[in-house]
This record gives structure tokens, sequence and C-alpha cells, in this order.
């Protein structure tokens, strides 16, 4: 699996879906780009819709957090979400099992 997107579409800050199957979502913190799995493992809520302070994706359903540099759960360890590869060029990022 590959998905290729462009910088353009992704704002410092904003978690934004580049994939609905599998569903992935994309975080940029101003300087890295993560992706993860898009659903909590939790209730199957659509993590895109939480929120990332520092390292910590909180999800916006019931408050579940993920780191977002490697997936695993904080709040309920053995509950991690999936982490993609991801590599960049200039101008296009590509997302990878």
């Amino acid at each position: 699996m590959k998905i290729k997107i462009t910088k353009e579409i992704l704002e410092k800050g904003k978690l934004v879906e580049v994939s609905k199957s599998p569903k992935i979502i994309i975080y940029f913190d101003g300087e890295k780009y993560f992706a993860v799995s898009g659903i909590c493992p939790h209730a199957k809520w659509p993590l895109e819709l939480g929120f990332v302070s520092d390292d910590s994706l909180t999800c916006g359903g019931h408050g579940w957090e993920f780191n977002i540099t490697n997936g695993e759960c904080i709040s309920n360890p053995g509950r991690d979400i999936k982490k993609y590869k991801i590599k960049e060029d200039e101008l296009d990022i590509t997302i990878y099992d």
C-alpha cells in the first residue's frame, strides 16, 4: 500500500484524513509528519475529530490518548494504533506500510 499526497493540503497542527480504506490520518507538527490509523480501537471513533497536544493524540469521542510518534496507547496500554512509514520529498509525502 502506498498513498501519495501533496504537502500543500497539510496545515501545521491539523489532523487530516488521507485514506478511507484503510482509514489513515496524518499530522504535521511544523517539522515532522506522522501518519497513523484513523480509527480509535475503543469505540471506532474517527481520530481526525480529536486533537494533538505535544506528542499526544486524544480521541474526540472518549478521550483515549495515543502517542502520535509511535501509535502507542497512553491511556490503555496494549490498545495501540498502527503507525505508518512516511517518505517525503520537496512537494509530496508518500505513506506506506
